[in-house]
């Protein structure tokens, strides 16, 4: 190993290798010849479903909305080695190749009849990180476990979960082997890790980072997020730190009417050009800071994603922008300031608009808005409509009902803890849209958008 840190790399093999071997994940046998390593299985012979859902952003920012409500500051919860928890499935038998770094004692060649390691294999016990199948035979253990503490999984988020008593309620948000927990009570919150105990959770204390975000919480302000680790990490990542910063994230010159410089970006280039990867690289995590914690920076986004698989070099001067709007503005928080709370009702809200035929090659609209509860801001949308629109008025109708679908959902999800008696808010800003959802004979937006 060249790596100057070596000795890190090696100490963390070290104790990787001991944590597997006292959690019986597999056993040193000769493999039956024809057997095959576990990175060979095959779709539909060896392995079928894979899936392993993960939560939404936006159920994060409900579980603090929630944990301000409460005052009871969400707490996080991480499970070390969490895939090698869940067993195996039984029909199959996995053998892995032993690793360079492994020692296997001479006892076990012995036993083993072997005089050499490569003459051996791992025998799988139970599942392992990197198998296909791994992430969702943690997902189902995970769940077994929440079910039999009493927990019931939200029909609108499988990685929400929520006990209620009367008026003792617990919500915890599950994102693989990090869990976010919050309850009406502070000794709520104490007795799920208490009976997490049998996954060894480990409780991390107060939530301050989670996803990449930095969660920072006052007394006064609530809740507020913010990614400047991450956005300097980008900035490095593309040798863009100490660039000069700009005001906003785009600017009229890059309107598409005015985009000259229709260039295809080459696939591949000198260290420091644009490269078709380089620029999906730089808008793949551009989207990620606008989904966790920047807003400001969607509509941007949506821009430069417009032409991912045949990037032109305009669409990356806009990215390029938007690093260089994030330079600027890198120390911005998402507060999240709950409003005073009205017993156990909740306040779910949504705004929405629409850019008639913005995109004047194809003539579709796009999708803007956010939803809120209790005045706190949980989750924003801006996207191309998928059809084109004959009128301002339907374009809105399009985007209210985009936005609606996510309104029901989090406030399907809210209910989970606190009963919502209150009506939800759709704002639009469209007289026309105004004036024909109020008739009789509606017909349009019931059948379309509704």
């Amino acid at each position: 190993m060249k790596s100057p840190l070596k000795s890190e790399w090696t100490t963390a093999m070290i104790e990787e290798l001991k944590e597997l071997e006292e959690n019986g994940v597999w056993t040193v046998e000769v493999p039956p010849v024809g057997s095959h390593c576990g990175n060979e299985q095959l779709y539909g012979i060896d392995y079928n479903l894979t899936f392993a859902a993960v939560t939404e952003l936006s159920t994060v920012k409900v579980i603090l909305v929630f944990a301000r409500r409460w005052c009871v500051p969400a707490r996080h919860g991480v499970i070390p080695n969490a895939y090698v928890k869940a067993e195996k499935e039984q029909h199959l038998e996995i053998y892995l190749a032993i690793p360079k770094g492994m020692i296997v004692p001479e006892e076990v060649l012995r036993a083993c009849g072997v005089s050499s390691y490569k003459k051996l294999a791992l025998r799988l016990k139970k599942s392992l990180y990197g198998l296909k199948q791994a992430g969702r035979l943690w997902s189902q253990l995970l769940h077994t476990k929440l079910v039999e503490l009493g927990f019931t999984r939200c029909i609108t988020d499988m990685c929400l979960y929520y006990t209620r008593d009367g008026n003792d309620m617990t919500i915890v948000g599950v994102f693989v082997d990090d869990l976010l927990v919050t309850a009406s009570t502070p000794g709520l919150v104490e007795d799920f890790f208490v009976a997490m105990n049998i996954l060894s959770i480990k409780d991390l204390g107060k939530v301050s980072k989670l996803l990449g975000m930095r969660v920072h919480l006052d007394e006064t302000d609530g809740y507020s997020l913010d990614q400047q680790a991450a956005i300097e990490e980008l900035l490095e990542q593309f040798g863009l730190v100490g660039a000069n910063g700009v005001k906003t994230p785009i600017g009229e010159e890059f309107n598409d009417a005015e985009l000259q410089d229709l260039q295809l970006l080459p696939s591949v280039g000198t260290h420091g050009e644009p490269t078709i990867r380089g620029f999906q690289s730089l808008v793949g995590s551009l989207l990620w800071v606008a989904r966790c914690t920047r807003p400001d920076i969607s509509f941007a986004v949506h821009k430069a994603t417009r032409h991912t698989h045949q990037p032109r070099m305009s669409d990356w001067k806009v990215a390029k922008r938007m690093a260089r709007y994030l330079e600027a503005t890198k120390t911005l928080k998402l507060r999240m300031d709950v409003g005073v709370a009205d017993g156990r009702c909740i306040r779910v809200e949504s705004w929405s608009d629409a850019d008639f035929a913005a995109d004047k090659g194809d003539w579709k609209s796009v999708t803007g808005g956010v939803v809120t509860m209790d005045g706190a801001i949980v989750h924003w949308v801006c996207k191309k409509q998928t059809g084109v629109s004959l009128s301002t008025m339907e374009a809105e109708f399009t985007s209210a009902s985009h936005v609606g679908r996510e309104l029901l959902r989090l406030r399907a999800g809210a209910r989970a803890a606190l009963a919502v008696s209150q009506p939800m808010l759709m704002h639009m800003d469209n007289q026309s849209a105004w004036q024909h959802g109020d008739r009789q004979a509606r017909r349009h937006p019931d059948q379309v958008h509704q």
